[in-house]
């Protein structure tokens, strides 16, 4: 087997069982229900109990510096998924075991999403060395994109199916089964993966946490535009607690029925991490950002001419397409930026502002929904992606990789 091979299957085995594991994967729909028809939450309500048990998410930086800075008996992110993984398997069980309430659902997933964001941490940094080392960020990110969408087509099918065909408590227990592969993946030291390169060493980690801060310094002009990029267009207010209760309640879906259109959302967004994938072997990053950032700024409003389920999923698919180019543009741009050495602290520098703008955006379109409706909401989401542009233009040009400098070579070759 080629080591190309041996990358892809590793970080495919890896990322699938680590977003199936984490409370936005296999959990998210049932939570949704759950909140909304159980413990009847009101938009404002689940927007809140959203922003905080996504607070490790908006921490995501001080995960990535533990990363860099700590490597347990030597054996870095194997470490981590080796003691992160149990962890999070118990909070599910911990949460199967007794009647839920809703401080006990904030509490257990709360939990659940520290060890799951320490899981992250370890996972993406480590696709960030490998594919400095072997020159491939477009590829190996359209295989993050790839494998993060099959996850929630799955999660979103079997969710909405499970909300109504099976115990709360069961659905708990099969997210903790999740962190299983997790766990014996720590004992995995595939060589393609873990063979150190010279590269690797070129910018050693900083051995005291001063030095951690010379990426938030205005020196680090590089890292900055791709940051207050991704906190414009995950600042979403129509998107997210709004979309549900407009779909739930204004449409009429059923659990199914939205884990369905959720399933057809996502399974365009997989042909889309595809095409990514394909279009950057020949194109150049800032030429993909505009025109994916482009289209993205008004297809939310499609989904006000929604009628009933067959407009639902035909805009979903629509979306989903749409969404999932720039998703993957954004964060192979967060790849390319990242300087050598800090993988961990800037990679997660990125996940924290684009978590915390989402929350951010769901408490704001939460309010405003309850008091205006859903169009207000798509109005400020649309801005907030029209002022990436401005920035886009001010973008320094990200360093080629051989993704595009040599013919392209699929990652499983």
């Amino acid at each position: 087997m080629s080591g190309k091979r041996r990358i892809a299957i590793y970080f495919s085995v890896l990322l699938f069982f680590n977003h199936m594991a984490d409370p936005e994967g296999l959990t998210r729909i049932p939570l949704l229900f759950i909140l909304k028809d159980h413990l009847h939450s009101a938009p404002t309500g689940m927007a809140i109990f959203d922003a905080v048990v996504q607070i490790p998410a908006f921490s995501a930086v001080l995960f990535g510096i533990v990363r860099d800075r700590w490597s347990p008996l030597g054996w870095r992110d194997r470490a981590y998924f080796l003691v992160a993984a149990p962890a999070a398997a118990a909070c599910y069980l911990w949460l199967a075991s007794a009647h839920l309430s809703y401080w006990r659902l904030i509490a257990g997933i709360f939990a659940a999403k520290v060890a799951c964001q320490m899981l992250d941490a370890a996972s993406l940094a480590l696709l960030a060395v490998v594919a400095r080392r072997h020159e491939a960020s477009g590829k190996l990110n359209a295989l993050s994109e790839t494998v993060a969408n099959v996850v929630t087509i799955v999660s979103v099918v079997a969710g909405g199916w499970m909300v109504s065909h099976v115990a709360t408590r069961t659905i708990f227990l099969v997210a903790g089964l999740c962190t299983c592969p997790i766990f014996l993946q720590g004992f995995w030291k595939p060589r393609a993966v873990f063979r150190k390169t010279r590269s690797d060493f070129q910018a050693p980690a900083p051995e005291t946490l001063p030095q951690l801060f010379r990426i938030l310094k205005p020196q680090a002009r590089r890292l900055w535009p791709v940051v207050a990029i991704l906190l414009l267009y995950n600042f979403s207010p129509g998107w997210y607690t709004p979309l549900f209760y407009f779909l739930t309640d204004s449409v009429h879906l059923s659990s199914d029925a939205f884990g369905l259109c959720r399933a057809v959302q996502f399974g365009a967004t997989l042909i889309a991490s595809a095409v990514y994938g394909e279009l950057s072997t020949r194109w150049s990053l800032k030429k993909l950002l505009w025109i994916s950032v482009t289209i993205n700024i008004v297809p939310g409003f499609m989904y006000l001419l929604i009628r009933g389920l067959v407009g639902a999923i035909a805009v979903s698919a629509i979306v989903g397409l749409l969404t999932g180019f720039v998703i993957v543009a954004l964060f192979d741009m967060l790849t390319r930026f990242t300087p050598h050495g800090l993988e961990g602290s800037s990679t997660a520098i990125g996940y924290s502002v684009f978590g915390l703008a989402g929350a951010v955006g769901d408490i704001v379109g939460a309010s405003v929904y309850a008091r205006a409706g859903l169009t207000p909401c798509l109005v400020m989401d649309a801005v907030a992606t029209a002022f990436i542009l401005p920035i886009l233009s001010r973008l320094p040009e990200a360093p080629v990789t051989n993704d595009q400098a040599s013919p392209p070579l699929p990652v499983n070759a």
